[in-house]
């Protein structure tokens, strides 16, 4: 099956004080860092970023030739994201990965993609510390479409991106099922602050 793929760069990261997409880790800004993890576990046709709006920085002459495209309605956060790439797919499954998450492996990507089934509208991982991750995802279209959409389109502040995935039928996949890949604990550091970013350049 092809899958369109989405890869995450608008989040304002008000806390790092810069542009998550382009830090730096291993010699590889966050953004490309997160299409070869893609590209390495599903050979995808496509990888498409979705930045917040085109002033966010000069994303073609940061990132070459991977295309990029804008939320469709600016300030709801990664709910915007997640809207724009289901709003754009070509396929009936999308993956969905947000740049800050360094340590998200292949090997996890290729495990959650094998588990896409009709029955479900998403296939979302649970971290270790028990809360679902909806930012390393797979979405069916069909199915998560028309409730992102009515979501993102209401004027109240929008649920978290957790408990909207409850609403799609999802495949939670929990920790014990991915235990066994290498450095299963660290999947989910994410890159928020810069003790975050230190931490995560020590870490490799």
């Amino acid at each position: 099956m092809n899958i369109d793929c989405f890869v995450l760069i608008g989040g304002r990261s008000s806390r790092l004080g810069r542009d998550k997409a382009t830090v730096e880790i291993g010699g590889m800004p966050l953004a490309l860092r997160a299409v070869r993890t893609i590209q390495n576990a599903l050979e995808p046709e496509r990888v498409t970023f979705v930045a917040r709006n085109a002033s966010q920085f000069d994303v073609k002459t940061l990132f070459g030739d991977t295309p990029v495209i804008f939320d469709l309605i600016e300030d709801r956060g990664p709910l915007g994201g997640l809207h724009t790439a289901l709003s754009q797919a070509r396929s009936p499954w999308i993956y969905v990965l947000a740049c800050d998450y360094p340590f998200v492996s292949a090997d996890l990507v290729n495990l959650l993609g094998c588990l896409i089934s009709d029955e479900f509208g998403a296939i979302a991982p649970e971290q270790p510390d028990g809360r679902l991750q909806p930012l390393c995802a797979f979405y069916k279209i069909e199915t998560a479409r028309p409730v992102v959409d009515k979501i993102v389109n209401q004027q109240r502040v929008p649920p978290p991106l957790h408990e909207i995935v409850s609403e799609l039928s999802p495949r939670i996949v929990k920790y014990k099922e991915y235990s066994h890949l290498p450095r299963s604990n660290d999947l989910f550091i994410n890159v928020n602050t810069p003790d975050n970013l230190g931490n995560v350049r020590r870490m490799g």
